[in-house]
């Protein structure tokens, strides 16, 4: 993708504003992460190699500008619906209420407007492409058997009662076999691909994620492009938010995954629990629920049933992607091994800036006062 691209609309509404609005459009959300990032104690110094002297002039817009410097960020769901119905209409398709569609050959224009930050939507014609789809049990064990993995073990169906594991993987491939509705192990391992790199090449591309604004924040800091997970069957995730409430991405290269997955606004039916951090170099704010939504009691989570929600499956080489704000939770129907990955774009970089706050990463009144209005050449000089 061009440079030239960060130029586009966050919304491209193609008949009304194309004209008018294709050649103004500032990189809004550039502008407001370099000099976010920069404003971090833990931020020195940021490359500013990607401005280069062949790129555009950049030119001042102040039209959808935030400051956060006078007030926090909230993310408006409603508005982001009209948004979402009136390009349904633009790009002649159906409204599909509570379900969620099947896409391939899906542009990223079309996806921007119809269903990042908006609504979940399942990718056909990207994980089948990848090396990666044909990982079989036999080959991880073969390459990889002795290898030392991360995985939680779950006791009578008590995520809150959870004991971590670090062995070798095929000791962990050995326990899969032994998993029941109440008893499964799950590895949820960031660093194997990581440690793997080989492997980790096997992932290919995703177009969806070329833009990609973590990609700008410094290493030491940065997450994981991928989490690599292997699931027993009946093995689950926890209800709950991604990480700084990003875009969060799921591709099944083995097995099928069954989805939960509940619109923004519910966190009173959900029974959500907050102010706990997640641990991460750049500290964020856990959004989890000790709500298990495939095997729940009503008496201890009044007012659950009343959550609104949509409920998918997704099969082998097969990619969701969740929006921001959406709780979510995955149920392993059978043995299935998946991998997991993030956005932030122009759709979700405000959200994802505002929980970086949250979190005391920055305090909101050292961020200066011109936050709204700063060019991206001027953002880390003005710091430092």
């Amino acid at each position: 993708m061009s440079r030239n691209n960060y130029a586009k609309p966050p919304r491209v509404k193609m008949l009304r504003i194309a004209d008018s609005q294709m050649n103004t459009e500032l990189v809004t959300p550039c502008r407001l992460i370099g000099v976010f990032l920069v404003s971090t104690t833990m931020v020195v110094m940021m490359s500013l190699s990607v401005y280069d002297g062949d790129q555009q002039q950049w030119k001042e817009d102040t039209t959808n500008n935030v400051n956060f410097t006078n007030k926090p960020y909230k993310f408006d769901f409603k508005a982001a619906m009209r948004m979402r119905e009136e390009n349904l209409e633009i790009y002649n398709r159906p409204n599909h209420k509570w379900i969620v569609e099947r896409r391939s050959k899906l542009s990223i224009e079309e996806f921007w407007d119809i269903y990042d930050g908006k609504w979940p939507v399942i990718v056909t014609d990207i994980v089948k492409d990848w090396a990666a789809i044909n990982w079989t049990k036999n080959y991880l064990l073969r390459k990889y058997g002795k290898q030392k993995v991360m995985y939680r073990s779950i006791q009578d169906a008590k995520q809150e009662i959870v004991s971590g594991h670090f062995s070798q993987l095929d000791k962990f491939v050995d326990t899969l076999s032994l998993s029941s509705p109440k008893q499964w192990n799950y590895m949820e391992d960031e660093l194997f691909l990581l440690f793997n790199p080989s492997l980790k090449a096997q992932i290919g591309f995703n177009r969806f994620a070329e833009e990609n604004f973590f990609d700008l924040f410094p290493y030491e800091i940065r997450p994981w492009e991928a989490c690599f997970f292997w699931g027993a069957q009946h093995s689950r995730s926890l209800l709950h938010i991604d990480p700084y409430n990003w875009t969060g991405t799921s591709a099944v290269i083995s097995g099928k995954k069954l989805w939960k997955l509940y619109p923004p606004g519910q966190d009173k039916y959900l029974h959500v629990v907050n102010n706990v951090n997640c641990g991460f170099p750049l500290e964020c704010i856990k959004y989890n629920s000790p709500v298990d939504t495939f095997d729940f009691d009503s008496r201890t989570y009044p007012g659950f049933t009343r959550a609104q929600y949509i409920q998918t499956e997704l099969l082998p080489g097969e990619m969701l992607i969740i929006p921001t704000g959406w709780f979510h939770q995955a149920y392993n129907e059978e043995e299935t091994i998946s991998i997991s990955g993030q956005i932030m774009n122009r759709n979700n970089y405000l959200v994802i800036l505002e929980e970086i706050i949250k979190a005391k990463n920055v305090k909101r009144r050292k961020l200066p006062q011109q936050f709204d209005t700063l060019l991206p050449p001027e953002q880390v000089p003005s710091h430092l």
